[in-house]
């Protein structure tokens, strides 16, 4: 009690708090601008908090890193363009709010989700940190594997009306993550004489170009056909199109409650990330919904899985770096730079030698997070009327961020081109029918899946006992299988009925 009582000691003070709104406000901004990422953006702030108080800085990447989570949202619910990968699982149904009118309610959502799924991460942070850091480190190759593949059947939920269509393009992800090195051998592979592509396809690049590249072909196209010049998407002016009913909240509530833990787990794992959670969510949200087939076409329940378990993810990532000092995605890898500059060493001992700032450093998490809903709320009407725009004058404004960001970003002029090559891809692959989704899904899984297993078959000299006779690596891989059971018999049976 004597730490917690220091810690809010410690905490509340009038430069703390702004500099958490100030994170927050730059955090939001930077996310919701394409190709400006929230790695880049903590990496860039961190300089300045060297001549800060320990927590004063600490807040203000706080803030960063809370905000710039939410923020990939906002664009990928306006202009279907997702500010960061996880926004992408978030963009499937935002987007169609937000195309039938519905962009108010969609990014309202986005908010209360975001802030519940940081607050229940928050606490789980500061009850749970220990005992979740534990079962993190018993995950090896075996379990990393099995997590990657079981991750892997979200392709059956995000996969639209053709099952066949979504595993051809998961399959085309997991082909484009080959490129570059071996991750074991550190040979060079599928470069086809590029010496930029040893390095792989930039994910950034990836993402701006299979989502806003292609979204501006498409509206371009579409321009074409049509003489006027129109918005990209009207505002419903009816009431609540543009608030979440109480309603509403009741009947997401539950999904909330069922992702933002399940983006605490994800986030306690090191290496794993954001993204995965959020598509993890997605599909369970899918498979649990009372009306599954409105999953795409703009399902507030998707929105909010995914937004509150991408940003469960948040404070959990902090969970091994804290207690352990291994930082759990490459923002507290950046932080982890930021303690110590500070001379503090994240790890068991940081508990007993720096009781009152562990215990003020979890406080300012939860006021952040509490801030977070405020500061999102207040600034909602200008991200609204960003929509406002003409096509005509959008989307040549959305290429010219796409091209800026993917330079800045990528620093050079190679990642444009991989930007420019997946946007026309992506545009034939909405002309002909494929889901894009399962790609980046593919994409995203495919090194996990691929170095847990090269590595567990490496420890047991190709032995399979590895996977089978280790629980969680058996149990993941149980639910793999009646998952892809599960999914085939609903898709014969939507077949047998249509």
């Amino acid at each position: 009690m004597d730490f917690i009582f220091a810690g809010f000691d410690q905490i509340f003070h009038l430069q703390n708090i702004l500099l958490m709104v100030g994170g927050l406000v730059i955090g939001i901004v930077i996310g919701a601008i394409p190709g400006l990422n929230v790695p880049l953006a903590v990496a860039l702030a961190l300089p300045f908090t060297y001549h800060m108080p320990p927590l004063a800085g600490l807040s203000m990447l706080i803030g960063i890193y809370k905000g710039g989570t939410h923020g990939g949202s906002i664009s990928a619910i306006l202009i279907n363009v997702p500010g960061a990968p996880a926004a992408a699982a978030t963009a499937l149904d935002g987007y169609a709010l937000a195309r039938q009118g519905k962009a108010g309610k969609a990014l309202k959502l986005s908010i209360y989700a975001s802030v519940f799924g940081e607050i229940v991460s928050d606490i789980a942070l500061i009850l749970l940190a220990a005992q979740l850091a534990k079962i993190a480190t018993t995950f090896g190759p075996a379990e990393f594997f099995a997590l990657g593949l079981f991750a892997l059947t979200i392709i059956g939920f995000v996969s639209g009306d053709s099952l066949i269509k979504g595993v051809i393009a998961g399959c085309m992800g997991l082909l484009f993550a080959t490129v570059g090195m071996d991750p074991l051998e550190s040979m060079p592979r599928m470069h086809f004489g590029f010496y930029e592509l040893t390095g792989g396809l930039h994910f950034i690049a990836m993402i701006i170009g299979l989502f806003a590249i292609s979204e501006a072909l498409i509206q371009i196209e579409n321009s074409l056909k049509t003489s006027a010049s129109r918005t990209v998407i009207e505002i419903s002016k009816k009431g609540d199109d543009n608030r979440v009913t109480w309603a509403e909240f009741k009947m997401v509530f539950p999904t909330m409650l069922r992702s933002a833990p399940l983006g605490v787990f994800i986030g306690a794992i090191p290496g794993i990330g954001s993204s995965i959670a959020a598509f993890l969510a997605y599909g369970m949200a899918k498979n649990m919904s009372k009306q599954p087939e409105m999953f795409g076409k703009g399902a507030i329940e998707g929105v909010a899985a995914a937004e509150s378990a991408n940003n469960g993810v948040c404070g959990a990532t902090f969970i091994p770096l804290l207690t352990l000092g291994i930082p759990g995605d490459v923002i507290t890898a950046i932080m982890l730079g930021a303690f110590m500059v500070h001379g503090l060493i994240p790890g068991p001992t940081l508990f007993t030698e720096q009781g009152s700032f562990v215990s003020a450093f979890m406080i300012g998490m939860l006021i952040t997070s509490c801030l977070h809903l405020f500061v999102a709320l207040i600034g909602l009407r200008g991200f609204i009327q960003a929509i406002k725009l003409k096509r005509s004058l959008l989307f040549p404004i959305v290429i010219v961020l796409c091209i800026t960001g993917t330079f800045v970003a990528g620093g050079g002029q190679f990642p444009i081109y991989v930007m420019l090559g997946m946007g026309i891809l992506g545009y034939l692959m909405i002309k002909f029918g494929f889901p894009i989704p399962p790609l980046l899904i593919g994409f995203i899984l495919s090194p996990m899946i691929e170095d847990g297993l090269r590595q567990a078959l490496l420890i047991s000299d190709g032995n399979l006992d590895i996977f089978y006779g280790r629980p969680i690596a058996m149990g993941f891989l149980v639910m793999t299988a009646a998952l892809v059971v599960w999914i085939t018999w609903k898709q014969l049976r939507g077949q047998s009925n249509s």
